[in-house]
């Protein structure tokens, strides 16, 4: 495999084993992935408790069509506020979620622009301003002249692209457990749970292992993951574990201060970690990732219309 042999300050070095490594978190489809006002709320509540009790700094990116419910989008405006008031970030992830590869470049403009009015009005009331941009699916468009033209479009609004180097199918995991809780199923929502932190631990091991072997080092991460249930009720153990493998946790500014987010990316209609698109423009190809357990993937597409 081609060794890109940065260090972790970005300089030409060697492989090096890392004295500490890094993480910045991230929650995409705020305010909550689904559910109704009483949901999302738990949710809310949640995520921040554990995040301010483990000291976790985080951001988290919004689809604001979720707001807007007749009678509830005071109440659904004020968990942004929250996210806020608990010195955390927000960012915009398009205003419907809207799927790059199903619409013209101009219906999915219209979409991103649409989608920061609310944030943007609630960060610069505390004197802040809407930054990050986190693509829908983790796809930056289906050829090389749409990516071109969002890509313009994000510089002209002064958006910086908000990457993902551990990349996961926690939506998976927290579709099946919403699902048996919703049926007070506790017997699956416990199975969930103990195969989803050792699937994350996984995950972790699996682009650990990529950055060393591609860039000499390990990349300071970026994780996605979604505010739903399952990390709203587990979330702490997650962090445990990623204590455990020796992990601090720092902001996504900090993260993106490694030099490693400079390199040429590929394009990718599909949605890819980073470290994937890194390696596949210097010519080199995808490595496979950990998979979630059969009976997972088996009650998920069960339940798909």
């Amino acid at each position: 495999m081609m060794l890109v042999a940065l260090t972790s300050t970005g300089s030409a070095g060697t492989q090096t084993t890392p004295t500490f490594r890094a993480v910045a978190f991230t929650f995409d489809d705020l305010p909550a992935t689904r559910g109704g006002l009483a949901t999302m709320q738990d949710i809310t509540n949640k995520l921040l408790s554990t995040l301010a009790a483990e000291q976790v700094p985080a951001i988290g990116f919004v689809n604001e069509i979720n707001l807007f419910v007749p009678n509830q989008t005071d109440a659904r405006t004020a968990l942004l506020e929250a996210w806020l008031n608990a010195g955390l970030d927000l960012g915009n992830h398009t205003y419907s979620h809207v799927a790059i590869d199903r619409v013209p470049f101009e219906t999915y403009r219209a979409d991103l622009i649409k989608g920061e009015t609310v944030t943007r009005r609630l960060l610069e009331a505390r004197g802040r301003r809407l930054r990050y941009f986190r693509h829908t699916q983790l796809r930056t468009g289906p050829t090389l002249e749409y990516k071109a033209a969002l890509d313009a479009l994000l510089a002209e609004r002064n958006y910086r692209v908000a990457p993902v180097t551990v990349d996961n199918s926690d939506f998976v995991f927290a579709d099946v457990y919403a699902r048996a809780k919703a049926n007070g199923d506790h017997d699956t929502m416990a199975r969930v749970v103990e195969a989803y932190v050792p699937y994350m631990e996984s995950v972790f091991v699996h682009f650990e292992r990529i950055s060393r072997e591609f860039l000499g080092y390990e990349v300071r991460q970026v994780l996605l993951l979604h505010a739903n249930e399952l990390n709203a009720d587990h979330l702490a153990r997650l962090i445990r574990v990623l204590r455990a493998r020796g992990y601090r946790f720092i902001t996504l500014d900090a993260a993106l201060e490694d030099r490693a987010y400079a390199l040429p990316e590929a394009q990718a209609a599909r949605g890819l970690s980073w470290l994937h698109r890194w390696m596949i423009a210097k010519g080199l190809p995808m490595q496979a990732e950990p998979v979630e357990p059969a009976f997972i993937q088996e009650s998920f597409n069960r339940a798909q219309p």
